[in-house]
Formats: C-alpha cells, structure tokens, sequence
C-alpha cells in the first residue's frame, strides 16, 4: 500500500460489513460499529464502483426496478467470505476466552471493531492491533470523530511488515510471549508473496506460547491459474487490483497441513467452501453463498 494512506481493502472491508448489518436478515456476522468509521464520501465511492462492476457483469440486473441498496448488495456478493471468516474468527475467539486466553492479536486489524464491540471483554482480555501505521493513524481519527472511546484493553501496534518481523512488532507491544494467545490473519495472505508469508509464520512461531492458536483465510493455489478465471472469480480479482491491492499467492488445501507443519503448527481445522456454506449459509432466502475461492484455516503452535 501507499505511505500515507489508510488501505483501501480495509475500508472496503469494513463497507461490506456495515451493508450486510444494515439490509440483511438474517445476519452472517453483525458489526454494529463498521459504518460509524466510514465517511460519506468513501460510502459513495465504493457504491458508484460496486453498481459500475454490476453493470458491467450483469446489465440486466442492473437495470431492474431493484432499489439501490438491494442492488449493492447483488455487486458485493462475491466478497461474502468477508462476513465469514470474521463470524468463524470471534466464534474461535469466544472458545478461546473459555479456555482462559487473555491475549488476542490481529494482524493487519484494519477498520476492525472487536475491541469496541465488545467492553465486556476489558477487564479479561488484552487486544493487540498490528497493522501499517498509516492505517491505524486513520482509524484513530475515525474512532474519535465517530464519539467512541478507544477502550482501555486495545493497544495499536503500528508496524511495516515489510521491514520487521512480527516478533520484533510485539517486543514493543504489552504483549506476553510466556502467554497462549488468539491470533487473527485476516484478508491478508492472498497479497503477499510466498516468501512473505513464510517469513511470518516462523516470526509468529518464534513468540508465540505453547496453546497459542492462529486463524487466517487463504486462497485455493488452483484458482489463480489463469484457465480458472470465472467471470465471476475473475469481477472479483479485478476489483480488489482497482482498490489497490492485488491477489497474488494461494496455498493447496491439500499440502497446508504438511506447509504449516513444517513450519512448526499443527492444522486444527481446514474449511472450504462447502463447509462454510453448510455453518453459515444453508437455507439463506437472498442468495448469498460463498465463493469456490474461499478457504478458512485454524492451527495451534505445535
């Protein structure tokens, strides 16, 4: 991303989430919060190039008598892994407490509101932020100007994973490495490079405690070759490259135990599509199914 600017997958991210909350019944994932940290410009923008993209994918659609919001709703329906992973994440998340986490990290938060969702937690859990500080320094302003209070259990972790390793960003964070801690990944591993990704794993592995438990979202390797662009698979490739920030890498579902091992996690649970579709989607009267992309994993530190 641009130095001095907030990202724009984060603010389209966060756009998703406060559609779905405000037009759809029932709800996958209620963030009651994300359309208080969006301005009314970026609001409108992202609506004007969402209708652009259903009109050029779906003129006929687009054309019909369907009211503005029900027609945002059909152009952001490729991105619902958006509502899934984040409603499977906090489900973990709420496991974890249970168990006696006390220690939550979220790696590249973006515009995410769990720690303001959520004051019953301030008193139990210790929520660490990372993400680029360009990001975090928007999302500052935006809490302010929103009349929210950060709470006092929410700590930013400004940081360029670029040029420092994730152990290096929590040296500097109240975080405890003697500790289990709940980590989220989320929306991120689809653009960075191989290597990257390596790279954090192991910084991740080196200051995370036995117990420590680790959910990011991922893309099948498979769907990145070109002889496997959808129209549809392809609208959604293209959208995200004109926000800004393009999908370039995919894990095989079928190797990740074998990667993750080898990277010193042991795979708890691996989803799908099918599966998301069966915990979150079955029965749904408007349509709303996850993409074949969409893949979810779960892994503790061996």
């Amino acid at each position: 991303m641009d130095e001095g600017r907030a990202s724009r997958t984060a603010i389209a991210t966060a756009y998703f989430r406060a559609h779905h909350y405000g037009h759809a019944n029932p709800k996958i994932f209620e963030d009651s919060l994300a359309g208080a940290l969006l301005r009314v410009q970026e609001r409108e923008g992202l609506e004007k190039f969402f209708l652009e993209r259903l009109a050029t994918l779906n003129p006929g659609l687009a054309g019909s008598c369907a009211d503005r919001a029900t027609l945002v709703g059909h152009a952001l329906r490729g991105l619902v892994v958006v509502l899934a992973r984040a409603r499977y994440t906090e489900d973990r998340l709420a496991e974890a407490i249970r168990d006696g986490v006390l220690q939550y990290v979220v790696i590249g938060a973006g515009l995410d509101t769990f720690a303001l969702r959520r004051p019953d937690l301030q008193d139990r859990l210790r929520i660490i932020e990372i993400d680029h500080p360009a990001t975090q320094a928007s999302k500052r302003l935006r809490i302010g100007d929103a009349g929210l209070t950060l709470p006092p259990n929410l700590h930013f972790a400004p940081a360029d994973l670029e040029k420092e390793s994730i152990a290096e960003v929590l040296s500097r964070a109240p975080y405890d490495p003697a500790q289990p801690a709940f980590f989220s990944w989320l929306g991120v591993t689809m653009y960075l490079t191989e290597d990257a990704i390596g790279a954090t794993l192991r910084s991740l592995r080196s200051t995370a405690a036995a117990g420590s438990q680790l959910v990011f979202d991922y893309l099948d390797r498979a769907v990145l070759a070109p002889e496997n662009q959808s129209a549809t698979r392809s609208s959604i490739f293209e959208t995200v490259r004109r926000i800004g920030e393009s999908m370039i890498f995919g894990f095989d579902p079928s190797a990740l135990g074998a990667e993750l091992a080898a990277q010193g996690f042991r795979l708890l649970e691996s989803l799908g599509p099918e599966d998301l579709e069966k915990l979150y989607f079955a029965g749904r009267a408007d349509g709303l199914r996850p993409t074949g992309s969409a893949h979810l994993a779960r892994v503790a530190v061996a």
